[in-house]
């Protein structure tokens, strides 16, 4: 697993939303169909995909993270407009170097009525980095004094800038100044373990709703395997008194038309829609669009024999329209982008967007075809396109073979569909040419996703390597003002896509849904798990 697992997770965490897999839930016309049962208040979602697991060190995916943000509490958790704020964390003391943090930890019990200690996370923190736990993102604790080291086995687990000093205090050193500790700490990775449950029950830890505490808003009360699993309102949290529901159904269900009739017959309270059925429901007072943080872009294999030529790569990425995609395939609030970072996620002091006036290179079908034929002369050339095995891929697909036939001289695109595992797995070993991939952000930094591409992170599976974008993320990780960081970040990605084209973004993604107007703020979330049912309320 101590592979490139942060790419893996995170193209899970979009292709998950991408597809409407993730923490789909439903919406519909009737107005007064109130999602109650016998007097409680219930959310009824549905889910393409089983629990994989609940274990905070092994979660790579979007079911995982959504249940370990409504089951567990870190130190901070995003409130209802997304912004991170105390959770666990009573008081939050910063030295003036911006390099040690003091949390006292407030009171609270894991589900047992137990307390939870500042040392539950100490363990936590340092199971997950530890390179025996095979943690998929281990790296994401880098931030923290020596964490490079300890999860890539040059110093010892003990050495981690982390340390309970009671019950009550952790102290945690940065190995350099993060404007976005506090947002990571947010971060599923980063929830407490109950060390002394762990140890009693390590062999089986978190495989059943019984091997597991539980310190968040609900727990995990019942699991039929690809069936079914329910959340119930946790009686021991520490804010009980703010969560609305009393429980959270999810059925599993693998096809979004059958959702869609789940939610025209009022069992279901939300549901993603394909492009088909944006048609159907687009006047519908329950749709609605919302402009997501994922990004869909094209890898290019830079080790590739033809994808190694950055005129090659420079020439795809110029040779697609993606408003073929955005406004007539999907037509789901998706746009068009040339940035790595996406639109309405990173601001600097003023308020002023990061993606504002970038524009990395132009869609030319001209330039394209001579960057093709500076690169590879009149020679034919087929080109494989690995990509997932959903419909709207397929179409996706389809669409941009269509594109780069027609404007790059002499070339053919064989489209090889992959289940997502598969695919994944040909990622991870660098078995593939270009491939159409999905990114979300677990931060609210552009760091977040740049720094998957520095040599020797490993969830590098682009294979590129440059000296120079090396330089500037580490610039960028060093300043502490925002200004000066965005234009690292902006000089970093200029290096990346501009100059070197190492992918290729294509759109922003989006998503189109229903949702029944009884729901009260039941919203996606910028970054880290998708939804959070705390500040979820059903109105009669």
């Amino acid at each position: 697993m101590k592979k490139k697992t942060l790419g893996l997770v995170l193209t899970l965490l979009l292709v998950v939303s991408a597809a409407l897999a993730g923490c789909s839930t439903g919406g519909g016309d009737s107005k007064d169909s109130g999602s109650s049962t016998d007097g409680k208040k219930v959310l009824r979602l549905t889910d393409t995909s089983d629990i994989t697991t609940v274990d905070p060190a092994q979660a790579t995916d979007a079911v995982a993270f959504g249940m370990i943000a409504n089951t567990m509490e870190g130190l901070y958790r995003l409130d209802v407009e997304g912004k991170a704020v105390p959770a666990l964390a009573e008081k939050t003391d910063i030295s003036k170097d911006n390099l040690t943090y003091t949390f006292t930890i407030r009171d609270a019990k894991w589900s047992d009525g137990t307390p939870v200690k500042a040392q539950d996370f100490e363990f936590a923190w340092k199971r997950a980095i530890d390179p025996d736990t095979a943690s998929g993102y281990a790296y994401i604790f880098e931030s923290i004094k020596n964490g490079a080291d300890v999860s890539q086995g040059k110093k010892p687990v003990d050495e981690l800038g982390v340390k309970a000093t009671d019950d009550k205090t952790l102290v945690v050193t940065l190995e350099r100044p993060a404007p976005y500790f506090l947002s990571l700490t947010s971060f599923g990775t980063f929830t407490p373990i109950s060390e002394d449950f762990y140890k009693k029950n390590e062999k089986d830890f978190s495989l059943q709703p019984d091997k597991l505490l539980y310190n968040g808003p609900f727990v995990w009360s019942e699991w039929k395997t690809d069936q079914k699993r329910v959340l119930t309102k946790n009686e021991n949290y520490w804010d009980k008194d703010a969560v609305k529901l009393d429980s959270v159904d999810i059925r599993v269900v693998k096809d979004t038309s059958t959702t869609v009739n789940l939610y025209d017959a009022n069992e279901i309270d939300f549901t993603g829609l394909t492009s088909e059925q944006v048609a159907a429901y687009k006047d519908s007072e329950d749709f609605k669009t919302a402009l997501r943080s994922s990004i869909a872009y094209l890898k290019f294999n830079n080790e590739d024999d033809v994808m190694k030529n950055a005129d090659a790569r420079k020439a795809i990425a110029r040779a697609i329209n993606p408003a073929g995609i955005t406004d007539t395939l999907l037509s789901n609030g998706s746009i068009p982008t040339t940035s790595f970072i996406p639109k309405e996620f990173a601001k600097d002091e003023s308020g002023k967007d990061y993606t504002e006036g970038i524009n990395w290179f132009d869609r030319d079908a001209k330039e394209a075809a001579d960057l093709w034929k500076k690169a590879n002369g009149d020679k034919a050339v087929t080109i494989e396109l690995l990509s997932f095995d959903s419909e709207d891929a397929k179409k996706i697909g389809e669409y941009m073979k269509g594109e780069i036939e027609k404007n790059l001289p002499n070339v053919t695109v064989s489209i090889k569909q992959q289940p997502f595992k598969n695919k994944l797995d040909l990622e991870a070993k660098g078995d593939y040419q270009i491939s159409y991939a999905l990114w979300g952000p677990d931060y609210q930094d552009p760091m977040t996703n740049l720094s998957i591409f520095s040599s020797e992170n490993s969830q590098n599976d682009v294979n590129y390597k440059s000296s120079e974008f090396d330089k500037l993320l580490f610039a960028a990780n060093e300043e502490s003002d925002t200004e000066k960081r965005f234009e690292l970040f902006k000089k970093a990605e200029e290096q990346l896509i501009a100059k070197d084209q190492a992918i290729a973004p294509i759109y922003q993604a989006g998503s189109a849904y229903l949702a029944r107007p009884t729901i009260v703020d039941f919203k996606r979330q910028v970054f880290g798990a998708d939804y959070q049912y705390k500040y979820v309320d059903v109105k009669k």
